[in-house]
């Protein structure tokens, strides 16, 4: 032998294999970037990072270090989407939140409660503590950043799952490597 050895001779069953991976791949990949904002999408990229700095450390790449990474690129990617939407509404739109806060805050019998929530005894004290914390503007805006964050934390695991899954599946059609 020369020392280059040949590829294993690829069988029917394999053949077959690989072409349902790539369609269930694709299928995975794209189903979810429907449900998931589009942020499985982003979830091979964060695998092709994580391989290269793990080449480049010297390292094999982990099944476990390869699913968070696609995580977290889901996850960047979701947040880096929402920044730009915010940063593309009107003042209108803003102004309409504003208002629509302000107007629930002061007649809280017009917002759609339920029955048994409208029935429960409200005191004194935390009604004037959760109206002191409703008028502070940096609460509300505090209260509204954690929001987004944990947002994109769970729908970028969720992204990130179904992306990486897609990406595995498609990764073995393409050159027939398991992870």
């Amino acid at each position: 032998m020369t020392g280059m050895e040949q590829p294993p001779q690829e069988t029917e069953e394999r053949i077959v294999l690989r072409v349902l991976s790539g369609v269930a791949g694709l299928v995975v990949l794209l189903g979810s970037a429907l449900f998931t904002l589009g942020s499985a999408l982003a979830a091979p990229l964060g695998m092709f990072v994580a391989l290269r700095r793990a080449r480049r450390k010297g390292r094999p790449l982990t099944r476990g270090a390869s699913w968070f990474s696609a995580i977290i690129a889901s996850t960047i990617m979701l947040f880096v989407g929402l920044i730009v939407l915010f940063s593309f509404l009107p003042r209108s739109a803003w102004q309409e939140m504003q208002q629509g806060a302000t107007e629930a805050r002061v007649n809280p019998d017009t917002a759609n409660m339920p029955a048994w929530m409208k029935s429960m005894p409200r005191s004194a004290q935390s009604d004037s503590m959760a109206n002191k914390l409703e008028t502070n503007p940096g609460f509300v805006l505090v209260a509204f950043a954690l929001g987004i964050a944990f947002t994109c934390i769970f729908l970028g695991a969720i992204g990130g799952t179904t992306g990486w899954i897609g990406a595995v599946l498609l990764r073995f059609a393409l050159w027939g490597v398991r992870t």
